[in-house]
């Protein structure tokens, strides 16, 4: 009790007032909950939103770029294989402003995962080392891939997101070099059951001041503006490849100075794979060597991916029908016997998922009919709920023949797939 305070002193507020502040508290907090949920919905609605839009950009983009991959393997004079060659690398250009637009949104909405399976890493660094080549080739540049010595060759981890930030350096790096070189060092070390593996990009181009590389990792964020917006792109690229290290256990960084070159590094942490990994990508070219025998189920709505599908099988000797709906091909595969159906996801009426829950409740040999899907999705946890519906495989569009030729090695019959060893 405080000096001369009067015994029995009355509190300076009364019960009512404590129950009418406790109200409003309450009232702050529901309201909180329900702003908090509000948000939430906006923000699901956003999501399923940009996956709409993205699918819609997508499936034309890419028929774009596979269109003019197949023009370029025909027969073109020069200026008709330039003209060709512009269009498929302008395509490209869009379908990584799209892609990035895309992982930044999953990032920011942790809505990201990565996948964990097995590679060859050397496959992985020679199909960039050759990637590079020919992008420095174009610029007269020089370039080459050093790994270390006894660098393992197998690793368990996500091969496309580690190549997508080997790719935005080494772009980056060509984009802004005019002479000279741009090279890539691999180096690894061992922390207990984890390889550490370390890249560096080393290029002898215009360079950054420090003031520059202070933002560069962020969002947006170019480090030569002028340059940049000569040359192109989000800003975003580097900001995605930075958080994708960071989901592999690592970091990034850059040492530079202007006028003189940089040298972005990166590590990232994997466990080593056994002897077993599957079958590599072919080599970069439009149609991958290897035989393929079956009869196919085109099931595609779209009459430009429906060409581009049938050139490819074309060109890789199989048979097929292709039919336009899901309730088609149901009636397909009741009267006529295929060896795997090609599975567009998004079609009206019946999707491609509940077709392929239908395939499988079927009465007869077709029910364990291989199904693959083949969609512009890109949205985290597409593959897996394509697997859970039933569906054993995925090809991403735009389609890259290679791919869809390994996809099918791996399901049809009697094929086999060209060792690219």
């Amino acid at each position: 009790m405080y000096p001369n305070a009067p015994h029995n002193s009355s509190p300076d507020f009364s019960p009512e007032d404590l129950f009418s502040q406790i109200e409003t508290l309450q009232r702050a907090l529901d309201q909180e909950r329900a702003a908090r949920a509000t948000a939430d919905r906006e923000n699901a609605a956003k999501s399923e939103l940009l996956a709409t839009v993205a699918h819609e950009i997508r499936t034309p983009l890419g028929a774009i770029v596979s269109m003019a991959e197949l023009l370029l393997a025909g027969k073109l004079d020069t200026t008709q294989h330039h003209y060709a060659e512009t269009l498929r690398q302008s395509g490209r250009n869009l379908l990584t402003i799209l892609n990035d637009v895309l992982d930044h949104s999953k990032l920011a909405a942790g809505r990201f995962e990565l996948e964990n399976a097995p590679f060859d890493f050397s496959e992985l660094m020679r199909s960039t080392g050759t990637a590079l080549a020919a992008l420095a080739q174009a610029k007269g540049l020089q370039s080459r891939v050093d790994i270390a010595e006894g660098c393992p060759t197998r690793f368990i981890g996500d091969p496309v997101r580690l190549r997508q930030v080997l790719d935005n350096l080494i772009d980056n790096a060509v984009k802004f070099t005019q002479t000279g070189s741009v090279n890539i060092r691999a180096g690894f070390g061992r922390d207990g059951a984890e390889t550490i593996l370390r890249f560096e990009v080393v290029d002898t181009g215009t360079g950054l001041a420090a003031n520059q590389k202070e933002a560069l990792f962020e969002p947006y964020a170019q480090g030569d503006s002028s340059a940049a917006a000569n040359q192109g792109g989000t800003g975003l690229g580097l900001s995605i490849a930075r958080r994708l290290v960071a989901l592999m256990g690592g970091d990034m960084g850059c040492e530079s100075v202007a006028g003189q070159g940089s040298l972005f590094w990166f590590t990232i942490r994997l466990r080593e794979a056994g002897e077993t990994v599957p079958a590599g990508r072919t080599p970069e070219g439009v149609f991958p060597g290897g035989e393929l025998s079956g009869h196919v189920l085109v099931v595609e709505d779209n009459n430009v991916n429906q060409m581009l599908i049938a050139t490819f099988l074309d060109n890789f000797n199989l048979t097929y029908k292709t039919v336009a709906s899901g309730g088609e091909a149901l009636e397909a595969l009741a009267g006529e016997q295929f060896d795997l159906v090609l599975m567009d996801i998004i079609m009206p009426g019946m999707d491609g998922i509940e077709t392929t829950q239908r395939i499988r409740a079927l009465n007869s040999q077709a029910a364990d009919i291989r199904v693959v899907a083949l969609t512009a999705n890109a949205m985290k946890g597409d593959r897996e709920t394509y697997l859970s519906a039933g569906m054993d495989g995925y090809v991403s569009k735009p389609v890259a023949a290679a791919d869809l030729f390994a996809e099918l090695a791996k399901h049809l019959p009697g094929s086999r797939q060209q060792n690219c060893a």
